[in-house]
């Protein structure tokens, strides 16, 4: 039901672009979610496969999105992938990474402990923290591009209102992160916010792609032992 009000309220939008924006609102956050049911053994994860998954997921995603904007008359500039100038650029960037990681010590704070499932996806290994390097990498392009780029520039260009566009965009980024329990999974929403912030207020989303990047590694590297001890 719900993807179907997202599908009508779309209506306006070329199909390509209407479709896609529809799946990921809804069904593939779904689809994440059910995942978790699958998982009964959190410690029998192994992390290596599970990182190289992650990153084909992510560059699935990012090139299906890719495909839509060829197909459809968006544009990388309608998707803020553009470059602004490197002062503001490296402002935003550490301004965002800066608040990302207050909210990851904030969640610590308050006593909320991370989810089993995100416990064992934190890397032991110099080898793993590698890996987990190119992950966040990834991560931080290609969420970035569907999330805050892609998403925000259809609902932006259907409903003209970014407070909406940011909102629905950064539920549907929470979704995906529902292995992290309900609370990680709002911590993900938030974030979510604040990526946005640039690509409305600065009208790029590199900020926002570098930012992303160095939080994950921040929170899953350096700080690990503080956020969520692994052996």
């Amino acid at each position: 039901m719900l993807a179907v009000l997202v599908w009508v309220a779309l209506d306006a939008q070329p199909w390509a672009p209407r479709i896609w924006a529809t799946l990921l609102l809804v069904p593939l956050p779904v689809a994440a979610a059910y995942q978790l049911r699958l998982v009964e053994n959190p410690e029998s994860l192994p992390r290596m496969p599970l990182y190289v998954s992650s990153a084909v997921s992510l560059w699935l995603l990012a090139l299906v999105t890719a495909g839509v904007v060829w197909v459809s008359p968006l544009d990388w500039s309608a998707l803020r992938f553009v470059r602004g100038p490197l002062g503001p650029t490296a402002a935003w960037s550490v301004g965002i990474t800066a608040a990302g990681v207050a909210l990851l010590g904030l969640a610590r704070s308050l006593g909320i402990r991370e989810s089993p499932i995100l416990r064992r996806l934190l890397p032991a290994t110099r080898r793993e923290k590698l890996a987990f390097s190119g992950l966040s990498l990834t991560a931080g392009f290609c969420e970035e591009l569907v999330f805050r780029g892609f998403l925000i520039a259809v609902m932006l260009d259907a409903w003209g209102s970014a407070i909406l566009a940011v909102a629905l965009s950064s539920v549907a980024f929470g979704w995906m992160h529902a292995y992290q329990d309900v609370a990680g999974a709002a911590r993900a929403a938030l974030l979510g916010v604040l990526l946005a912030l640039p690509v409305v207020l600065f009208g790029s989303v590199v900020p926002s792609m570098i930012a992303h990047t160095a939080i994950d590694i921040v929170g899953g590297i350096l700080l690990q032992k503080r956020l969520a001890p692994v052996e």
